[in-house]
């Protein structure tokens, strides 16, 4: 019995729980609209993806204890599927999604911020005929301050009068519409500044999310990561060193890469981190570009080129960037009681000014990258060829570029290499885990 009256209690009490929050929020859930929902969106899969992965946003700690950090970044695709330069669109979108994330790292660190608040009422329910009375009692009609004020007071009216569009030249009936007297008026003003800067490198685009509807603008998330390891092979990169951080040994890269996949080649941007057959720790950049012409092959080998140049792009940002963050915003709520043509009405005003500034600036000289390959695609969903170009960073093109130098220089004789033709086989559709 005593279990029964505690069961009782318990149900009593989340059924008055659940009364009070409907009596305390009678809008939020309204028999007849269905109550709230949440809106999907790419960063509903982004979250999906993380809980899968047993991460989260920011400082993650792994099994060993090694800190790694993850961010999340959003670009626009200013082109629409049909449109030819649509893969340049998509390349831009991605490098705002990866910019934005690791803009988030730096505003982590430490963000600058300023805000401003304004409240402003004002009330004038005074009759304006008694407007000329008030001035003559308050400083009285010989001492020639009652002219002076009486004319900044008509001054003023007609200044305010032009922003309404009154003129004198108006008819009478015209000018009496015009004339606005403000009842009471309330202003909210909200200022907000916000600054972060600092110098960025490590970071791998370690998932990418993309969204679009044929004939619509779409977007991509970019879910970035950095480690201790990854910012190993940063400094490795920026100083042409063959003494990059080690893993467990893999496949050949090339027999890692879904390089016979075309779809999976289309999807993939930015970096990814893999470990060589030697254990090296090896980074893969991705570029993309679209021809100005179709069905033209010197467009193509231009597209081609300028992909290949996004991926060394990448490879440099990754390796050593400052990023600069400036954000303003100005927000205005405004109501007013007014007095107009004979009628009282009433009118608001909600506005908002923004203003986002992210920069990044990367230079060093590269060396140790080796092109793996270009692959002009055809997909129906685009009007448009993607040249996508796939280069790689590693410790052993860094001792081949030193070893070719060595012998040019001391022999006068060359020597030629090829690359290898691209191998179909891949294990996974994120790069390795051992970072």
């Amino acid at each position: 019995m005593k279990y029964i009256r505690y069961y009782f209690i318990v149900i009593l009490s989340l059924l008055i729980a659940t009364n009070v929050y409907s009596e305390d929020n009678p809008d939020l859930n309204p028999s007849s609209s269905g109550g709230s929902v949440f809106v999907k969106s790419p960063r509903s899969d982004v979250d999906k993806f993380l809980k899968s992965k047993n991460m989260k946003r920011g400082r993650n700690t792994k099994k060993d204890g090694t800190p790694y950090f993850i961010f999340v970044g959003d670009g626009e695709i200013s082109a629409s599927r049909d449109n030819k330069m649509i893969h340049d669109a998509r390349h831009a979108a991605f490098a705002e999604a990866f910019i934005e994330a690791k803009t988030e790292y730096v505003k982590s660190l430490g963000l600058n911020i300023t805000r401003e608040l304004s409240s402003k009422t004002y009330e004038n329910l005074m009759p304006d005929t008694m407007a000329e009375d008030a001035i003559k009692t308050a400083v009285g009609t010989d001492s020639g301050s009652f002219d002076k004020i009486k004319k900044l007071i008509s001054v003023k009216l007609d200044s305010a009068l032009n922003e309404e569009g009154y003129s004198p030249e108006m008819a009478d009936a015209e000018k009496e519409a015009i004339k606005k007297k403000v009842l009471r008026s309330r202003e909210i003003t909200n200022f907000f500044t916000a600054s972060a800067q600092s110098m960025v490198s490590g970071f791998q685009s370690y998932k990418i999310f993309e969204s679009s509807n044929t004939g619509e603008r779409g977007s991509i998330t970019v879910v970035a990561l950095w480690s201790p390891k990854l910012n190993q092979l940063a400094r490795a990169i920026q100083g042409g060193s063959t003494n990059v951080p080690k893993g467990t040994p893999k496949k050949p890269i090339e027999e890692q890469l879904k390089l016979d996949n075309p779809d999976s080649l289309l999807a993939s941007f930015g970096t990814n981190m893999y470990v060589n057959e030697n254990g090296n720790l090896v980074l893969v950049s991705y570029g993309h570009a679209s021809p100005s012409f179709e069905n033209d092959p010197g467009a193509l080998s231009t597209a081609c080129d300028i992909a290949e140049g996004r991926a060394y792009e990448n490879i440099v940002s990754y390796a050593n960037e400052q990023v600069m963050y400036e954000n303003m915003r100005k927000e205005v709520d405004q109501a007013e009681t007014f007095e107009q043509a004979g009628m009282q009405a009433y009118e608001s005003m909600q506005g908002r000014e923004y203003n986002n500034l992210i920069k990044s600036k990367s230079s060093m000289k590269l060396t140790g990258q080796q092109v793996i390959g270009t692959y002009p695609i055809r997909n129906p969903l685009y009007n448009s060829t993607d040249c996508v170009a796939v280069v790689q960073w590693s410790a052993e093109g860094v001792a081949a570029a030193n070893q070719s130098k060595t012998e040019m220089n001391s022999s006068g004789t060359s020597s030629s290499s090829s690359n290898q033709d691209a191998q179909s086989t891949t294990t996974s559709e994120t790069p390795s885990d051992d970072f």
